[in-house]
């Protein structure tokens, strides 16, 4: 899969290896990942914080495109072959997004998706309340002559509200609480509103698809929208659950599929598999809510990369 950068067209070649063999090779690199780590990587966030140009990485496969706004990021790009993380997702969910659709990116963060799902669909709703993620949104939104999104600089929740937004030193790691994911470096107060009130205010009937990606806060989201869950208005719902991040506010993956089981909704992974209640541990992923999981299962595409 060619991407670009620079100018320059890298091919990403996945090779799978046996582990004695991996873990020679990890200690081989030991010595570099450290140089890179302490030395490199400061030279070229130095370098890219003080130039008046923006370097963008360019899948031009999928249409995504990624402000490259530090060095560790560039070099995590160029050895992945993904613009982002989420691209093995958006890979498999593609057939289930069609142009007549209405979606919901609910913590957008830097718009990669939320464009992504523009050039797929009618319109997007994007919803993210940190000041530096909604100024390049925009940027993107502008640069890129995205018509159908709509941005709202707000959080999504299960009451009306102002709460803190957790600062974190990863841009995709803000959340409403003090989660474990990267170190906290500040806080400010954000607008909450919940999502039945804010569909209440569209002019639409249906959400189509919507993802979900608000680091351990799913299950306010969810439960801020119980009126759109009990009428069925929403077919798709993607959201990611780590355990670590949601021990840490002292939340649990269980919460969140109980809230979808009890209005109906079944639930599947990303390879398909359908989801049962009575799952006694719930691995860390990503999973798809919807009306009919079998049907669901069935759509999903292929990725040439590895679910994480």
């Amino acid at each position: 899969m060619p991407f670009f950068i620079g100018g320059l067209t890298i091919s990403n070649v996945n090779k799978k290896q046996s582990f004695p063999i991996r873990a020679l090779l990890y200690g081989l690199r030991t010595p570099g990942r450290l140089f890179d780590r302490f030395i490199l990587y400061p030279i070229l966030d130095r370098k890219i914080a003080n130039s008046n140009l923006e370097l963008f990485v360019h899948d031009k496969e999928r249409g995504l495109m990624r402000v490259l706004n530090y060095g560790e990021r560039l070099n995590w790009t160029l050895e992945s072959g993904k613009v982002c993380d989420a691209v093995p997702w958006l890979d498999r969910i593609e057939p289930l997004i069609s142009k007549q659709d209405i979606v919901f990116d609910i913590g957008a963060n830097m718009g990669i998706t939320a464009n992504w799902f523009a050039n797929r669909s009618k319109h997007v709703y994007a919803f993210e309340p940190h000041p530096d993620n909604i100024s390049t949104i925009k940027s993107q939104k502008e640069l890129r002559k995205i018509e159908n999104l709509t941005l709202y600089d707000i959080a999504l929740g299960e009451k009306e509200s102002k709460m803190q937004l957790h600062i974190k030193g990863f841009h995709g790691h803000h959340s409403l609480g003090d989660v474990d994911n990267s170190p906290t470096i500040g806080k400010m107060d954000v607008n909450v509103r919940r999502l039945d009130d804010v569909f209440e205010e569209l002019n639409i009937t249906n959400i189509n698809f919507m993802k979900i990606d608000v680091e351990g806060f799913e299950a306010d989201v969810l439960n801020g929208a119980t009126n759109l869950l009990s009428d069925k208005k929403v077919n798709y719902i993607l959201f990611e659950l780590q355990d670590t991040i949601l021990n840490s506010i002292q939340r649990t993956s269980r919460e969140v599929f109980e809230i979808l089981f009890n209005f109906d909704y079944q639930i599947i992974d990303l390879n398909g598999n359908l989801m049962s209640d009575s799952n006694s541990s719930i691995p860390n992923g990503d999973y798809l809510a919807c009306i009919d999981g079998l049907d669901a299962a069935k759509k999903l595409a292929k990725s040439t990369f590895e679910l994480s």
